[in-house]
């Protein structure tokens, strides 16, 4: 092809694809959008200025570079890498770098705003995540719900002390709380008594009063962990506001939050119509011998992560009020109990249940399972000051929470 051809040619290329002329500094605005050509604005190119799939378009798809759709280092990318969209490595929603990742606002993937390490509001050791501040993901690492990295992740877990007794009142109800409150600084929990009773009385003697309050949608939304410290009765009830009461503590569980109970939370809501609560702790208290040696044991060889947190004993002889119940928790309508020890005493020689755990089913639109920790130690202050004890409660407040 002779030269004057070659030109004429040339001419009639550029002259139909302006975008091949490409030029440098504030001239670039001026570049029209093209869809595949490379260095232009095409899909496919290399340094086009709003190609689809090119390396450095604007709004590559799946290029290096694009700040659209996907490139590296591109605004808005969906797949590409540094891109500012949905899915781009650094992109902001999952990519790395970009504004969602992992230490991004709500994404799984790594170097955004929310992220393991970021400061998103809810991850694991928070409510819900580690590290992260205010990521709105529900599952991403370092997203609001579940990832890792919220914002309360190395903050106390904060628990609710309610011990409001109405049949009989275990003088340790209040005596045991200053041996709880010991081991606030060194495992990482606030217990807060604002209403709870925190004078001591006779053994046996109940509560006149309570201020049941607390136990609103709204109020118990402060806490991690609700600890029902050897209640009796309808414990809630006092104010005449038992439906919002109960509704409120079902409520806190179906948001995945956590409640333990000790020794007599099995012997509230007895004989009741609330049997959510029954189903919930898992069975009511039925009866006990006179106060004496007995031998718990882990139930089949269970292992459990409080049972190896607190390394408790096995068999584990102590002295106890061993309590019977009204039936194998086993036997809850309500699915997901697992019984951890067994016991037999002195005076009832019939091995039964006395530890147990109940993951709730997740309920509607929740991103993790409400989480129950129950024992029928705690008779008397003394088996709080047995570390064993106190261990075994500590790692089921822990797990509770979502931090064991």
């Amino acid at each position: 092809m002779n030269t004057r051809l070659k030109f004429g040619v040339l001419a009639l290329v550029v002259g139909s694809a302006p975008w091949l002329a490409c030029t440098a500094g504030p001239d670039m605005t001026k570049i029209p959008v093209g869809a595949s050509g490379t260095g232009g604005a095409a899909s496919s190119g290399t340094g086009g200025t709003t190609s689809t799939i090119g390396s450095g378009g604007t709004t590559a798809g799946t290029g290096t570079g694009g700040s659209t759709v996907g490139g590296t280092g591109g605004v808005t990318s969906t797949t590409g890498s540094g891109g500012d969209s949905p899915e781009g490595t650094g992109g902001a929603t999952t990519g790395a770098g970009g504004s969602r990742a992992s230490g991004g606002t709500t994404g799984s993937a790594s170097g955004g705003i929310v992220g393991t390490g970021g400061s998103g509001t809810a991850a694991t050791g928070g409510h819900v995540g580690t590290g992260g501040a205010a990521g709105a993901a529900t599952s991403g690492t370092g997203g609001a719900t579940t990832g890792a990295g919220g914002a309360i992740a190395t903050g106390p877990i904060k628990v609710m002390i309610w011990n409001n007794a109405l049949t009989y009142g275990h003088q340790s109800r209040m005596t045991a709380i200053p041996l709880l409150q010991a081991r606030e600084a060194t495992d990482n929990i606030t217990f807060d008594v604002k209403y709870a009773h925190t004078t001591s009385l006779p053994e046996g003697q109940t509560d006149a009063s309570s201020d049941p309050s607390v136990f609103t949608d709204a109020n118990l939304d402060a806490y991690d962990v609700v600890f029902f410290l050897n209640t009796t009765g309808d414990t809630m009830d006092q104010d005449g506001q038992a439906n919002t009461h109960r509704q409120a503590l079902i409520s806190f569980m179906n948001k995945g939050r956590g409640f333990v109970g000790t020794h007599s939370a099995t012997d509230t809501y007895q004989g009741t119509d609330w049997t959510w609560y029954v189903d919930f702790i898992g069975a009511n208290f039925k009866s006990h011998g006179a106060p004496g040696p007995g031998t718990a044991k882990y139930y089949m060889n269970m292992t459990h992560p409080i049972l190896t947190a607190a390394i408790s004993p096995n068999p584990w002889s102590r002295s106890e009020e061993w309590y019977t119940f009204t039936r194998d928790p086993l036997l809850s309508a309500i699915p997901g109990i697992k019984n951890l020890l067994t016991c037999v005493d002195q005076s009832i020689t019939t091995e039964r249940p006395i530890t147990w755990v109940h993951e709730m089913p997740m309920a509607t639109g929740a991103t993790r399972t409400g989480r129950m920790f129950y024992t029928a130690f705690g008779h008397s202050v003394d088996a709080f000051k047995e570390k064993a004890v106190m261990d075994m409660i500590i790692a089921g407040i822990k797990w509770a929470a979502y931090r064991l």
